[in-house]
């Protein structure tokens, strides 16, 4: 590895809520769907796609019969239409569905809630309500990512958990061994967040209605610098609990030869010393750049805290990172900087 600095802070920024939700973002079985005219809606807090694009993507046939304003679609042998104006869903000739908002047309395109795709044709929907992602699984399956809305008995939103995992695509026995290994720690990140959540935001709500703004936790897990030899996997979380969003980073990186944990000095040539002198004063170069962003004693704390300091793998470099609080403010986010490989 190289000794010259390439310092950037990350995030020193504090969240602030946006006054119109993203665009809206859809998957069917892990591929983006792109909508050339006409993106998704929201309509009386009902998600609306465009049937046509939605369903070919799932491969379906699909058909417009213009004097009855109907939409057919087909796939293998199951039939389904809808109306335009009309709430049913039919299958096989049968009411399966019954949509909160009709079926209606926008921009020449036939938009449908996303609930009547899941129900068309048996397909899992997740709903990521903090990034607005749409997760469409086709085979029975989820693809392994989770979302869960909690609500109060009054039917008040309460909280959101989402998990996310884009996961290694390398075609080997290692990447199936890490990729599994991920999604069981998702699996069980999002039982005890959605607990933590539920009764957090419960007692919260209770106390004060009024002023309540609904809590969410985000944990983003996403494959980087994979290569033959060593690849990472970094989890993002982002938490509101009141106040101030929090974020945090946390990195894993394997061998890609037997999927077992790498270190550091496995990965490069530099001694453990030498890679705590590197890290020092890559980090103090960034307190040199903008030192009001940082606590006034914050070399101090990195020399007490190096241990505190994660890593991954970006593409042909390696990152360096500190979560906030520890030289600088919550406020001030994640701080790294990287060195080329």
């Amino acid at each position: 590895m190289k000794k010259i600095i390439l310092g950037s802070l990350l995030a020193l920024s504090i969240a602030v809520p946006a006054l119109a939700h993203p665009p809206i973002t859809v998957y069917v079985d892990q591929q983006e769907v792109v909508f050339a005219d006409q993106a998704p809606v929201i309509v009386d807090d009902r998600t609306l796609v465009p049937m046509r694009k939605i369903f070919e993507a799932m491969d379906a046939d699909v058909t417009w019969d213009e004097p009855s304003q109907t939409i057919t679609s087909t796939s293998g042998s199951d039939v389904v239409t809808m109306t335009i104006g009309q709430k049913q869903v039919y299958k096989n000739g049968k009411v399966v569905y019954t949509m909160d908002v009709p079926a209606q047309i926008m921009q020449n395109r036939t938009m449908v809630p996303i609930r009547a795709v899941a129900v068309a044709f048996d397909a899992n929907v997740a709903w990521d309500g903090i990034n607005y992602v749409i997760d469409i699984t086709t085979d029975g399956t989820t693809s392994g990512n989770y979302s869960k809305q909690i609500h109060a008995d009054d039917g008040t939103l309460l909280a959101t958990v989402s998990l996310t995992y884009s996961p290694l695509t390398s075609n080997s026995t290692a990447a199936d061994k890490i990729n599994k290994n991920i999604y069981d720690q998702m699996s069980q990140k999002a039982s005890v967040m959605t607990v933590q959540m539920e009764t957090a935001a419960t007692a919260a709500y209770t106390k004060n209605p009024d002023s309540f703004q609904p809590y969410y936790y985000m944990g983003t897990y996403q494959a980087k610098g994979e290569g033959s030899d060593f690849a990472s996997v970094v989890l993002e979380e982002r938490t509101f609990m009141g106040g101030m969003e929090t974020k945090t980073l946390s990195a894993n990186t394997y061998n890609m030869k037997n999927g077992s944990d790498a270190a550091l000095t496995d990965i490069v040539t530099d001694s453990e010393k030498e890679l705590e002198t590197l890290m020092e004063k890559g980090f103090s170069a960034l307190i040199d750049q903008n030192p009001d962003a940082f606590y006034s004693d914050a070399k101090d704390r990195l020399s007490k805290n190096l241990d505190e300091v994660g890593f991954y793998l970006d593409n042909n470099a390696v990152v360096f990172y500190l979560n906030s609080g520890i030289i600088a403010p919550e406020s001030a986010g994640v701080i790294a900087f990287s060195v080329p490989r």
